[in-house]
């Protein structure tokens, strides 16, 4: 049987779609590269601040992560509405909600960056004892910060007036978030909180507007 040889030129064009299907497969083209941020990693970015989180991520590695949060921004502020407006005084328990957890793997287990928060059981009143007040220091009269805790975290409490809410929630239940890392600059650390707090404070709709300051750190 005599074989066929194809010319040259049609060999040349089943090389070249051969190259374009390779492409339009995600073979390898940059663009193919980057994926889009998972729903998690956007919820993340919407509490602490795009370029706060990246540079956080950056700075404690960006090689692989897993990223889980809240299940939706209306679902967390509904619960703690919820809770806020059920509040009577003398009431302890509160449920804490991870707002945000990525998880960088490594041989020796795994680095954590978590955002939290929950209604407080320490009252405005407590801070001005001597055993709360070596640690909580005032930004102003509606927010107070600890972060001298020799642990690479740092915590807010801030007073948060919740809409129907009873008389008094705001001073003996206030917002306590924090943050925790394993060894953010403090720059950073007070960089997602801030936002964080900021946040949260507006999608509460505190209805005595407490100022959160930038600077977390003085």
């Amino acid at each position: 049987m005599t074989k066929r040889v194809l010319p040259a030129s049609m060999m040349s064009g089943i090389v070249l779609v051969a190259l374009v299907l390779a492409g339009c497969s995600g073979g390898g083209g940059a663009e193919n590269e980057a994926a889009p941020p998972s729903k998690s990693l956007q919820v993340c970015e919407r509490y602490m601040g795009e370029a706060n989180l990246k540079g956080a991520i950056d700075s404690l590695g960006n090689g692989e992560k897993r990223v889980s949060a809240t299940d939706s921004s209306a679902h967390l502020v509904g619960r703690l509405t919820s809770e806020a407006k059920a509040w009577s005084e003398g009431d302890l328990l509160h449920n804490e909600y991870a707002v945000c957890r990525i998880d960088f793997p490594s041989e020796g287990g795994a680095a954590v960056l978590e955002a939290s928060v929950k209604w407080s059981v320490l009252t405005f009143d407590l801070l001005s004892k001597p055993k709360y007040a070596k640690s909580w220091k005032p930004l102003n009269d509606q927010v107070f910060v600890e972060h001298e805790t020799g642990q690479a975290s740092m915590r807010l409490l801030v007073a948060c007036a919740v809409p129907g809410a009873p008389a008094g929630q705001q001073a003996d239940a206030p917002l306590q978030l924090g943050v925790a890392d394993p060894g953010l600059e403090a720059e950073r650390r007070q960089a997602l909180l801030s936002t964080l707090a900021r946040t949260l404070v507006d999608e509460l709709g505190c209805t005595n507007k407490p100022a959160v300051p930038a600077d977390l750190v003085r």
